[in-house]
């Protein structure tokens, strides 16, 4: 057994005995709950398990963002980063302590860089919007209106921007509504705003796009299909929908199938439709492994599929795509086109 296979199976066998233990030192002389406990029982497991999916991918990268990640939203109810030091520290005492050296050591070298990642932070208070370039205002007023709730003001405000003032749908997708949502994101792992508000502004603008969909969506006969899917039980699918949107306008066959698909399901799809690209999305770096499943699995159903992937884990580590026997990524909608225009001109 390698160090690596010998790491992952300390940390998915004992994974309850670990996080237990954590969770009893942090919390000793503090007066808990039984079921607050089990609470930070659960979230130290979560932990465990985004370490090992990362040691089994070979992706520092992709823990240090979570851990990253995590901080933000520990730092947003209150919480000090001393809180998530102290646990990681725990982590790495206890394993040094009851395992294997080398196992040990694999750890500690993960558990330590994101330690000093989460240190070098220095938080980001600028906001996405910053990247709107010349349709800031839109993207400004669009955001609070989402904010406050005003769904029929960002209804005409966005309706008009493409009916009237010839913003391109392509535009108004990558530069209002991703950095839009991003920022939506932003505000609420910082807890200025609240879930309802996260998921109102999310509906909001599905609810515009559907609107415009006689414009993407036309009876011109099309002769390459690209298939979307949002790995998991994912809440934030709207990024795959975009992208499917975009292949439309670029004269592709799209065919977006939303997330919680079965595998069985999926390859049941790709058999029908037979699309020479199928476009994965994971926002979180615990469906990795999933997509890793998937990919193996259609592979040697439909070899001849190009799979190309996008979302956060995949920004975070530009090699992952590769670690996971993926043909390519891009950071956006547009550049996936692209790239998957020059994957199909390449198998011809």
């Amino acid at each position: 057994m390698t160090s690596k296979e010998n790491t992952l199976k300390i940390l998915i066998e004992n994974q309850d005995l670990i996080a237990e233990h954590i969770v009893d030192q942090q919390l000793t002389g503090l007066n808990f709950s039984e079921t607050r406990r089990q609470v930070s029982i659960r979230d130290a497991k979560e932990n465990i398990k985004q370490l090992a999916d990362a040691i089994e991918l070979e992706s520092q990268i992709t823990f240090n963002g979570y851990i990253v990640w995590l901080n933000d939203v520990l730092k947003g109810y209150g919480f000090d980063q001393t809180l998530l030091i102290d646990h990681l520290t725990l982590l790495v005492d206890y394993v040094g302590e009851y395992y294997e050296e080398d196992a040990c050591e694999m750890i500690r070298t993960y558990v330590l860089a994101a330690i000093e990642a989460v240190n070098a932070e220095v938080e980001a208070e600028q906001s996405f919007l910053v990247n709107c370039g010349e349709y800031w205002d839109y993207a400004q007023t669009y955001l609070l209106a989402l904010v406050e709730a005003r769904r029929n003001d960002a209804v005409e405000l966005i309706l008009s921007a493409v009916n009237k003032e010839n913003v391109s749908i392509e535009d108004l997708y990558i530069k209002i509504f991703t950095n839009v949502l991003y920022e939506i994101g932003r505000l609420w792992q910082s807890r200025r705003i609240n879930v309802g508000q996260e998921h109102f502004a999310t509906v909001v603008t599905q609810y515009i796009m559907s609107m415009l969909y006689e414009k993407i969506f036309t009876k011109e006969i099309k002769t390459v299909k690209v298939m979307g899917v949002c790995v998991g039980d994912e809440l934030h699918e709207i990024g795959i929908r975009m992208v499917c949107d975009i292949f439309e306008l670029n004269n592709w066959d799209s065919y977006y199938l939303g997330a919680n698909v079965p595998l069985e399901s999926m390859i049941g799809e790709l058999e029908r439709i037979k699309p020479q690209v199928l476009a994965l999305s994971a926002t979180t770096a615990h469906r990795v492994p999933q997509c890793i499943k998937i990919i193996k699995a259609i592979k040697a159903k439909a070899p001849g599929i190009k799979i190309i992937v996008g979302g956060r884990p995949f920004n975070m580590d530009p090699d992952l795509w590769v670690k996971i026997g993926a043909d390519g990524h891009s950071v956006d909608a547009v550049g996936a086109v692209k790239l998957a225009q020059r994957l199909v001109n390449e198998s011809v």
